[in-house]
């Protein structure tokens, strides 16, 4: 009996530093990053809020429910490297200086850099670049150059999304009589598939995100300069301002920003600004 007793009393000991054992190699949480901002200069301590446009994918949209795209991978990445949890708010371009002048959220992304409301808004670094751009389609597995431009476009009724900004300078050019009309730049990439029109032109990032779905849909070049897209703050908020420059400029550094956009338009290549 005594000896059946210590036996049982050796297997509770042996079971406890058995658990000391284990609680020891758990592998301890890596300690937060303190924050690199607080207000006032954002609106809510360990938050940064985010507006994003929800009605452009790639930019920003939902899938499966859920909140996704570009803009919101972009604020994520920018949230993390200031030591901020991020939440998203739908704000649409038209609303983004009064959003953060009224201090309804302290970022806004996707603001054309040149359409910026300079009196309101305060550029922060931009993190992609758009523009106007050409697409064939063509069932060779070689890569093409894409060199085309707005003089080499075959003029002969060239699918465009209606009232886009391809639109209207593929019209200013040649006419709006070259141009077949869609409701959406989706639809004309699907009659480019389907050989209907020699070419398409339309938005450079949501045209390359949705030829992903059209194998024979290959970028062929851009007609425009590309317009930097911008994380916007208001104006005078020098402090964010100069945290999500200095974020922005360590995530393009690191590849975060290169790999961000490689996941949302594949391979298109780097587009081309202005030259200054």
């Amino acid at each position: 009996m005594r000896s059946a007793k210590w036996r049982r009393i050796a297997g509770v000991i042996g079971l406890g530093l058995l658990l000391v054992a284990l609680g020891g190699c758990k592998k301890e949480e890596a300690p937060k990053p303190e924050p690199k901002v607080a207000p006032p200069a954002i609106g809510q301590a360990g938050q940064l809020r985010a507006g994003v446009d929800l009605s452009v994918p790639p930019f920003g949209g939902t899938d499966a429910g859920k909140q996704a795209g570009l803009d919101l991978d972009v604020a994520a990445a920018l949230a993390e490297r200031l030591g901020l949890a991020v939440t998203y708010v739908e704000v649409s371009p038209s609303e983004a200086s009064t959003a953060l002048a009224d201090g309804t959220v302290d970022i806004v992304l996707s603001v054309p850099l040149a359409d910026a409301d300079l009196t309101r808004v305060s550029p922060a670094g931009t993190y992609v670049s758009d523009a106007p751009a050409a697409f064939i389609a063509t069932d060779s597995t070689a890569s093409i150059e894409p060199s085309m431009t707005l003089a080499d476009l075959p003029v002969a009724k060239v699918a465009a999304q209606t009232g886009a900004a391809a639109y209207w300078l593929v019209s200013s050019e040649y006419g709006e009589e070259t141009l077949e009309p869609f409701e959406s730049l989706r639809l004309a990439l699907e009659a480019l598939d389907r050989g209907e029109v020699p070419a398409a032109v339309g938005d450079a990032i949501v045209g390359a995100y949705i030829a992903r779905d059209f194998p024979r849909v290959r970028f062929a070049g851009q007609l425009a300069p590309a317009t930097p897209l911008t994380v916007a703050v208001a104006a005078e908020n020098s402090t964010l301002s100069d945290a999500v420059r200095t974020a922005l400029d360590e995530l393009a550094a690191d590849g975060v920003l290169g790999s961000i956009r490689a996941k949302w338009v594949g391979d298109l290549p780097e587009l081309e600004t202005a030259k200054q």
